[in-house]
């Protein structure tokens, strides 16, 4: 049993070095488990679609940067973070976000055609290396801040029991990142220790707190990019 008080800051690796591809099997690494996020990660990073819809939508720009200014990642009381935890529904978000600043809850209404998750595409290159990670003896997870209903959009888009050993939707199990404690129930689920994972994330403030709870981390800022600095953390934690 992982508990939270098991976090502790661990060596950050660099991964910048980029180094010919090899193929290190679970059986030659010192990792078990390799830990995805979904957005910006197996998809297209959200950011500029979300710029693009704002545009097409008409949101008051500078109110957007405001409003954005305001809102941490981190907060654990903002409207959004309860909406991923399932615990504010979503009518009640679009209804808050609506009287916020109209226009911003469209991308967030699966009824609108500029709803964020109907452009959010997989990328086949990263599928395919997560199924390769299994064939390599490596166990996969999904670990993703989402809505719940986004989700059958997500199955949809991707072979979500096929490519994972353990999926963890934060509006499921009522806990986001960057808390710790969704970070110690992964590798509850998985069954490995923190030192044992590999976990990729493009939000920075996810990856310090995953750090924090003691597993290794890559950051993703070009998604099929990000796979090499994959292969060369594995290669790093040889046993």
């Amino acid at each position: 049993m992982f508990s939270a008080n098991q976090c502790s800051t661990r060596r950050t690796y660099n991964f910048l070095e980029v180094r010919p591809r090899v193929t290190v099997t679970s059986k030659e690494s010192n990792i078990d488990a390799v830990l995805f996020d979904w957005g910006g990660v197996i998809t297209v990073p959200p950011g500029p679609i979300v710029e693009k819809l704002y545009r097409e939508i008409d949101v008051d720009q500078d109110k957007m940067r405001l409003r954005r200014n305001a809102y941490r990642d981190d907060d654990p009381d903002s409207q959004f973070a309860r909406l991923e935890r399932g615990e504010l529904s979503l009518d009640a978000y679009l209804t808050w976000s609506r009287e916020d600043l109209p226009g911003a809850e469209t991308i967030w209404d699966p009824q609108s055609a500029h709803f964020l998750f109907r452009h959010l595409t997989v990328i086949p290159e990263v599928v395919e290396r997560i199924s390769q990670l299994r064939e390599r003896g490596f166990l996969t997870g999904l670990l993703t801040n989402n809505i719940a209903e986004a989700w059958p959009m997500v199955n949809d888009g991707l072979p979500v029991d096929e490519l994972f050993d353990v999926v963890i939707n934060s509006a499921f199990v009522g806990m986001r990142k960057p808390e710790h404690r969704i970070y110690m129930h992964a590798l509850e689920q998985l069954g490995v220790r923190a030192e044992h994972v590999v976990f990729l994330d493009d939000n920075r403030v996810n990856l310090d707190a995953a750090r924090a709870c003691g597993l290794n981390v890559v950051e993703v800022k070009q998604p099929v990019a990000a796979l090499q600095k994959l292969e060369t953390a594995l290669e790093q934690l040889t046993t």
